[in-house]
């Protein structure tokens, strides 16, 4: 295993720390500081950048050839991170503990260490990695905050006010869609120096107001949350599968969100992100899709294709079928195809 230890805080300096560890050249551009995985240990860059604000941001994008370990080891209060896995997974512990948290793909880890402890952060070998670090030092980000934080969640206002780090902190929850669309141009700019800084700056502030937000809504119940999260895209591409094979069965919505385990709103949302359409209006396009088909089974009359496709009322299949394909199934039926 690679072990890197990285004993200074501003992020110039954590970069110069793992170019030395990992013996190549460090570069900068307009106060973002990277460097290149060397060929012997993988591939892939680490990038860092600090901000007037107090905020800093880490980026990996990353493969190594072998396990590599960081520890970040500085004998001071550590910044609070905000660890956000785009993929693969990394494992996280505090330095003072054995507890080890692994940071799954599409999830964020709210860290915070106690005193001048500090974290380590492990890369498993063959893994391609991409990660986002928000980096909040406590002291600057407090001089600078100007507005008051007592509207915040409880938890995170205890949080951003322990400047003596006296206790730990974890979170960790999947994150939003919003964040994907974020994350998704956090490589723009590269060439273009004093945009690129700026743009960055306003990433990480764009990161920090959709946790406050997300955070908020991990507290609720699961019926009174709304912000979609990364995962449960997938358990709605499952129920779709589901849908067309069961067309003739109850396809209430009440029913997909016991299944889904969604909340209406959320189940909703989540059909218009990844179909364009209501939950309904995708059944009722799934059901008419599934019927053209079936109206070329010559065996089969009209009526008994619309009850297949789990539409009870003849007239109705006929009005909603003649608006899609603007003729009637009965003579979809007759047509020589």
């Amino acid at each position: 295993m690679k072990i890197c230890k990285v004993n200074s805080l501003p992020l110039k300096e954590v970069i110069e720390n793992l170019a030395s560890c990992m013996n190549v050249e460090y570069y900068q551009s307009c106060g973002e500081y990277y460097l290149e995985i060397p060929s012997k240990l993988g591939k892939g860059q680490i990038r860092g950048i600090n901000f007037d604000n107090g905020f800093g941001i880490i980026i990996y994008q990353c493969q190594f050839l072998e396990d590599v370990r960081i520890d970040f080891t500085v004998t001071d209060i550590h910044p609070i991170k905000y660890i956000y896995s785009l993929k693969g997974p990394i494992q996280h512990r505090f330095a003072n503990e054995n507890s080890i948290h692994e940071i799954k793909q599409n999830t964020c880890a709210i860290v915070a260490s106690e005193n001048t402890s500090g974290h380590v952060i492990s890369f498993k070998k063959n893994m391609a990695i991409e990660i986002i670090s928000l980096e909040i030092n406590r002291e600057e980000f407090l001089q600078n905050t100007y507005c008051e934080i007592s509207g915040i969640a409880k938890e995170l206002r205890e949080l951003y006010k322990d400047v003596k780090a006296n206790k730990t902190f974890y979170h960790e929850g999947f994150y939003g869609l919003g964040f994907k669309t974020l994350f998704a141009d956090i490589s723009k700019y590269e060439n273009q120096k004093l945009i690129r800084k700026f743009y960055l700056e306003s990433i990480s502030l764009q990161i920090f107001v959709k946790q406050l937000v997300l955070f908020e809504d991990d507290q609720l119940n699961e019926s009174d949350k709304t912000i979609l999260r990364i995962n449960e895209l997938q358990r709605v591409e499952q129920i779709s599968i589901y849908i067309e094979e069961n067309l003739d069965q109850d396809l209430s919505i009440t029913k997909l969100s016991q299944l889904t385990a969604l909340n209406p709103n959320k189940l909703q949302k989540a059909f218009k992100y990844l179909y364009n359409s209501t939950v309904n209006e995708y059944i009722t396009n799934i059901r008419l899709e599934n019927s053209c088909k079936l109206l070329k089974d010559r065996e089969l009359l009209v009526s008994e294709v619309a009850l297949r496709v789990g539409i009870s009322n003849y007239s109705y299949f006929s009005k909603i079928f003649k608006q899609k394909y603007k003729i009637s199934p009965s003579d979809f039926k007759s047509l020589k195809i």
